[in-house]
């Protein structure tokens, strides 16, 4: 609207305008607002069936793997002794086991002094096999307490700690290592600056495992072993090993054994062994094949709102889904149920059913759990023939999918499309905007220019009527 109208005729220009330019536009934003409206219910409809496909292709590629029917399970007869996880490829069988020795790691009580006392200067050099480090002691300052915390944080990538003990002869160093096996027990040695003598000796805290050899002395506070470094002794299958480890991986290939306590005197001189078990894993492959059926009855469901028709109302039209009568859920359905109900290749195991998997009413599948664990219980080499390999029925369904659900595919072509009529709506609102504004403004021009006019006629008019009134034998009432 430009300014203020209809003053010389006082007609509602803007009313009239309002009203014509509405009924221009009415009839192409109902067809655009349709168009739109359709384009993103099947738009999102497609998206939604494309998710449930990914879903059942994404189950369908890892049961037509043959390494989801290779894997084995792994278990201890006595977990409190050792555990064992699978770590590769290895063949079904058992394994007994005796458990002698676990693998243990150093533990000594250094020299015990007073309480508080510091020490001479120089450096200790802390070793467990392989392991090392220096701690620098400076004279008159450094206490048990201040070396103790220079080891800890020295040790934290050596697998050496401290900690201070005090009992009847005063405090000690208690020097602990986690580098298990023979051979990694803990020496201490001390290099000191001037002369070594009296209390305040750093040598006095130096200790050499081969010399001392008894537990440490809690009335004279002589040095000594807690616990002497050693490595892990078992036998597998009567075949004696020993690791300087508790965790193994090279004595059974495909093995990791993790060893918790060791068995009694009594139980290994009886002869009794704890054993490692190797299965086959049926239970993932009994899981996947749920994943498949619920994966499989996700795509129905989703078909089925896609495609359905509710009732509203006798007098109201129904509501219905967005792809309802769409050919590609018809061709994909009937795609899934001709590979569904053809027979396998393999001997002894040809279809779904013989695995307890049926098409109930509803299109969906139904498992019979006892029957799919018998089949898998006798005939689990032939399961994996029936549903691995190109003519398995993962493959074939696999196949029978990849058509809708690859890139450039089917509903992928149908989703680029439909976006491209999306962006075709809105350009198409964008040039109703321009024209339906062209239209308002000569609308306005033309109902403007007749104001005027009628304004003009208006004031001459009722200039002529006052001429006429004024003239000679004029009657007034």
């Amino acid at each position: 609207m430009a300014g203020i109208t209809g003053i010389g005729s006082g007609v509602n220009i803007d009313a009239i305008v309002k009203a014509t330019v509405d009924a221009e536009r009415a009839p192409k934003q109902a067809q655009l607002d349709r168009l739109d409206k359709a384009s993103t219910a099947r738009l999102s409809g497609l998206g939604s069936l494309r998710s449930a496909l990914e879903g059942l292709g994404s189950v369908l590629t890892s049961l037509n793997a043959p390494a989801a029917f290779n894997k084995q399970l792994v278990s201890s007869s006595a977990p409190t002794v050792f555990t064992a996880t699978a770590s590769g490829t290895l063949p079904v069988g058992r394994f007994n086991l005796q458990i002698e020795q676990l693998a243990a790691g150093s533990k000594v009580a250094l020299q015990a002094a007073t309480a508080g006392a510091t020490f001479n200067s120089g450096v200790l050099t802390i070793s467990a096999g392989t392991n090392s480090l220096d701690v620098t002691v400076e004279a008159g300052k450094d206490k048990l307490t201040d070396i103790r915390d220079a080891i800890n944080t020295a040790g934290q990538a050596k697998g050496i700690s401290a900690s201070i003990i005090s009992d009847a002869s005063g405090s000690r160093l208690v020097l602990s290592s986690s580098n298990t096996g023979v051979g990694n027990d803990i020496k201490v040695s001390a290099v000191e600056n001037g002369v070594s003598s009296g209390s305040a000796a750093l040598t006095s805290l130096a200790f050499d495992p081969l010399v001392t050899t008894t537990p440490p002395n809690t009335l004279t506070g002589e040095a000594g072993i807690i616990n002497k470094a050693q490595s892990a002794k078992f036998s597998v299958d009567g075949l004696p090993v020993v690791k300087p480890t508790n965790s193994i991986d090279d004595v059974i290939s495909g093995v990791t054994i993790s060893l918790v306590s060791a068995q009694s005197a009594t139980d290994i001189a009886a002869g009794k062994t704890v054993d490692i078990n190797i299965t086959q894993d049926k239970g993932s492959v009994r899981a996947n094949l749920q994943k498949f059926v619920d994966a499989y009855n996700k795509l129905i469901d989703t078909t089925s709102e896609l495609t359905s028709v509710v009732k509203v109302g006798e007098d109201k039209q129904p509501l219905v889904g967005p792809l309802l009568g769409d050919s590609s859920i018809r061709n994909l359905q009937a795609s899934l149920r001709k590979e569904l109900t053809a027979l396998g290749e393999a001997a002894g195991l040809r279809s779904l059913g013989e695995l307890g998997i049926t098409t109930q009413k509803d299109g969906k599948l139904g498992v019979d759990s006892a029957k799919l664990d018998t089949a898998l219980a006798n005939n689990f080499d032939k399961v994996a023939g029936y549903l691995t390999g190109s003519g398995g029925l993962m493959g074939r369904l696999a196949e029978a999918v990849k058509p809708f659900n690859s890139s450039g595919g089917l509903l992928d072509q149908r989703q680029k499309g439909l976006q491209l009529t999306l962006s075709d709506v809105k350009k198409q609102r964008g040039a109703l905007d321009v024209r339906i504004a062209q239209v308002q403004e000569r609308l306005y021009k033309q109902y403007n220019a007749m104001d005027q006019l009628v304004g003009q006629l208006r004031k001459t008019s009722e200039a002529l009527s006052g001429q006429l009134a004024s003239l000679p034998g004029s009657v007034k009432k």
